[in-house]
């Protein structure tokens, strides 16, 4: 008589249970591993501040690389560049404390930490120098038809094996450029100035992958960045940011640190930066 499906008395069929449970118990078992190595190839949360021009303590394998092949404007990217590229010099900095694009929220930049969260069905990023969170949705959803544009854009996630891709579109094209800025001041020194300020449009779409390095104590980004209003083509740059349980993200309010000209940057709307 099998014991397992059928019991003679009542104290063979609890034995039936016990063995069937202990058979599934260990089937579970041997299934643990392969789920806890995915979870920590996948533990991208917690506290992260990018790695600057790196350091020598870090692999130099992990760089920060340039956006390549290099942006080439259309004519309205061309004209918006020059606009961006006046202010700190020639006009003020109005909107020098508006949200930075979201592309620009995890950057290699060593100035600001970020906090990235797991939330329910989504991952949330915070960036200490801005007040704008990013919603990352893992629910499965598309983006809709009709987005209303914002700051941020909208995010919808999903992982390919150890690697988070992040689609975003639906941005409003009114966020600071992709580089030139810190926090709530222009970088207009005249090195600063050789590099052309590199806008963004209301039709930019940012893809991220997103992959733990160096044993789960680096952070890849790698965004690649497609907008026809602004660039003749994409273009694709990869950032570290190092994992830093030291830290944590502080409140700052961008208007109450203002950085002055004497930094050689420009933050009050026609005041020039000496």
């Amino acid at each position: 008589m099998n014991r397992l499906t059928v019991g003679g008395n009542g104290g063979e069929g609890v034995r039936g249970s016990f063995g069937l449970v202990a058979l599934l118990g260990v089937a579970l078992f041997t299934s643990v591993p392969g789920a806890a190595e995915a979870a920590e190839t996948r533990d991208i949360f917690g506290i992260w501040l990018g790695i600057g021009d790196g350091r020598p303590d870090i692999d130099p394998r992990f760089r920060n690389t340039a956006n390549s092949p290099t942006p080439e404007f259309t004519k309205w990217g061309a004209e918006e560049s020059g606009r961006l590229g006046r202010l700190g010099t020639e006009t003020g900095t109005p909107g020098a404390c508006e949200p930075v694009n979201p592309a620009m929220l995890l950057s290699g930049s060593n100035l600001f930490p970020v906090q990235i969260l797991e939330g329910s069905k989504q991952i949330v990023i915070l960036n200490e120098w801005q007040p704008v969170p990013r919603r990352i949705y893992m629910d499965g959803r598309g983006h809709p038809p009709d987005l209303d544009p914002t700051w941020q854009g909208h995010s919808i996630g999903h992982w390919e094996g150890d690697v988070l891709v992040v689609d975003t579109v639906g941005l409003n094209g009114r966020a600071r450029p992709l580089n030139g800025y810190a926090a709530n001041a222009v970088n207009a020194t005249p090195e600063s100035l050789k590099t052309p300020r590199l806008p963004a449009s209301d039709q930019m779409h940012l893809v991220e992958r997103l992959r733990l390095v160096a044993n789960g104590n680096l952070l890849e980004i790698t965004r690649t960045i497609t907008d026809p209003k602004t660039y003749i083509r994409p273009f694709t740059s990869t950032v570290y940011q190092e994992r830093r349980p030291d830290l944590d993200v502080q409140e700052y309010f961008c208007s109450d640190n203002a950085r002055p000209a004497e930094e050689g940057h420009e933050q009050d709307e026609g005041r020039q930066a000496k």
